[in-house]
């Protein structure tokens, strides 16, 4: 009788009503173009800064003021990187823009434009010592100097990583221990964490005050080690009741018993690898070329920065699909692990999470029916219509089972 009167509130498929739709229509053109224009204007404007010859100026200018590479490179990094910022800024506002018109955004303009600044700070400040160790590892080792500096920049990607929760976030947001602020949600957490033979510290569980910028609903899991965490926005909390909440918090948990981060770090490490050497041929060839016309001296000159940085814009929006392949796989994995733990503590969890991926997509204004190639392109998850599909297609074959298979 439950499980019918669940079936009956479940729907079948992700469908949007009409007016809902041409929102989601008018909100993915609007993230296309902020992605192809922002690859595509960094991609302009480092070939500008090597064709206008501004690195070399700026390099000049840093060397008649400085004897020392680490103070030159702060002469030189941070307008770089302002250029940047000031560069691919319209592609954000015009984003923002329709994220405050279809009422996704509540962050208004003031508030917003300090966001900006912050990160382009935060930029600029991991930014110029990234590229004065860079310049030095290029510089004593000019043949290997690729695998130097892939070596050097592992402990720097697990201290990004650990640190991120840490420090940079709370820049941005606000947390609350999740046990504080929603005592409620502890004992079937707790429930859903013995099923699934993991155990999380209670003060590594936060909510995120996410609706004082959005009305997005969305949980993470983030952070490395002694900072890893489950993190659930205040706006899911509010709007999915407890079964399909639960659901949201097994997907994450499914990311953090499945150690999906160091995954992510020992792909990322191997990307890096190949993108270490594949653009030392890159900036060898252009420079035996047309080092003397673009003003560089060898690929340790600072000028050489805005070539390198060009290829690394290249190379990461070619091998976008590659990685958004992995993603989605491991997206997957962690909607499957979902509703294996929280079977027994939600009633028939494949109804529940097809309920919870109509509401977040209705909210997120998710499209039904995004382009194959776009999907193939950008989607980082599932599509949500595959996504509520695949939970659908696990409780019919699970439909018998009061506590479905535990991990």
């Amino acid at each position: 009788m439950l499980l019918d009167c669940l079936a009956g509130l479940t729907p079948r498929d992700y469908t949007l009503p009409p007016g809902v739709y041409a929102k989601a229509l008018t909100l993915a053109h609007a993230r296309y173009l902020e992605y192809f224009g922002t690859a595509s204007t960094s991609a302009i404007l480092f070939y500008l800064v090597l064709r206008l010859r501004i690195g070399p100026r700026l390099r000049d200018f840093a060397e008649r003021h400085f004897r020392r590479l680490a103070l030159q490179t702060v002469l030189f990094v941070p307008p770089l990187l302002a250029l940047l910022g000031l560069a691919t800024l319209p592609w954000l506002l015009y984003a923002h823009h329709t994220f405050l018109q279809l009422g996704i955004s509540v962050e208004r303009w003031a508030p917003w434009s300090w966001d900006w600044a912050k990160d382009q700070l935060v930029s600029i400040v991991i930014g110029t010592p990234i590229a004065w160790l860079f310049c030095v590892i290029v510089r004593r080792g000019p043949r290997r100097y690729w695998l130097w500096f892939w070596l050097a920049s592992l402990p720097l990607m697990v201290a990004g990583v650990y640190l991120a929760p840490l420090v940079l976030d709370p820049m941005f947001n606000r947390f609350e221990p999740l046990a504080i602020t929603h005592p409620e949600l502890v004992a079937p957490i707790e429930e859903i964490l013995r099923n699934a033979h993991v155990a999380i510290p209670e003060d590594h569980l936060f909510e995120m005050i996410a609706s004082e910028k959005t009305n997005a609903l969305n949980a993470y899991t983030t952070g490395f080690g002694s900072s890893k965490r489950v993190v659930l926005y205040d706006t899911i909390i509010g709007k999915e009741p407890l079964p399909e909440l639960m659901t949201t918090f097994g997907h994450e948990l499914g990311h953090y018993a499945l150690h999906h981060i160091l995954w992510g770090l020992l792909l990322g490490a191997a990307f890096l690898l190949a993108g270490m050497y594949v653009g030392n041929r890159f900036v060898e060839a252009v420079l035996r070329r047309y080092g003397q016309r673009f003003g560089i001296r060898d690929a340790g000159d600072l000028a050489a920065l805005p070539l390198f940085l060009l290829f690394a814009v290249g190379a990461s929006f070619l091998t976008d699909p590659l990685t958004n392949a992995v993603s989605r796989v491991i997206e997957h994995q962690a909607d499957a692990y979902a509703l294996q733990v929280t079977g027994g503590v939600v009633p028939h969890p494949g109804y529940a999470a097809a309920r919870a991926f109509q509401t977040e997509g209705e909210t997120d204004l998710a499209l039904p029916d995004p382009n194959p190639a776009i999907v193939w392109w950008m989607y980082t998850h599932p599509p949500v219509r595959d996504r509520l599909h695949f939970c659908l297609s696990w409780q019919d074959a699970n439909s018998t089972q009061a506590n479905p298979r535990k991990p």
